[in-house]
């Protein structure tokens, strides 16, 4: 790769780290997720930057060109990351199924609690002496019969 080369994908490169570090600065990128794409942006530096170490790269996964064996790495890891995510929101819908189902079981048996006290807490109850809280008006002193 010529020199003009490694240096833009360097400067991406860190421009993507910068981002990454912004986004969970701002607390829009987890942790996890950041340590992922920070570790594969550093590598992809690391290639890019040392030809040599490209040069083994590409002949280690069979490639004839440096471009491939970037193309082929940069599948692998986006097809890795496809995974991961799958699992991850895989089990989010499975929690999500059971908070569900645990909020719809409480429901139940809040509405079953409020009829069985019902009878008991329907008799509407009223302060004895206290004309003006019974009936409402504030300027009125009368008690209600």
């Amino acid at each position: 790769m010529s020199l003009q080369g490694i240096l833009v994908v360097d400067v991406l490169g860190l421009l993507f780290v910068l981002w990454i570090v912004n986004l969970v600065r701002t607390g829009r990128l987890h942790t996890g997720y950041a340590v992922l794409w920070l570790v594969a942006s550093g590598l992809v530096i690391l290639l890019v930057s040392i030809p040599p170490l490209l040069g083994l790269v590409t002949r280690a996964v069979g490639a004839l060109f440096p471009a491939s064996a970037l193309s082929l790495l940069a599948f692998v890891f986006v097809f890795a990351v496809l995974i991961l995510f799958s699992v991850r929101l895989s089990r989010l819908s499975e929690r999500e199924a059971r908070l569900a189902e645990t909020i719809g079981v409480l429901e139940m048996e809040s509405r079953e609690a409020s009829r069985t006290a019902e009878p008991r807490d329907a008799r509407p109850s009223r302060p004895e002496g206290d004309g003006e809280a019974a009936s409402g008006e504030a300027g009125s002193s009368e008690p209600l019969h």
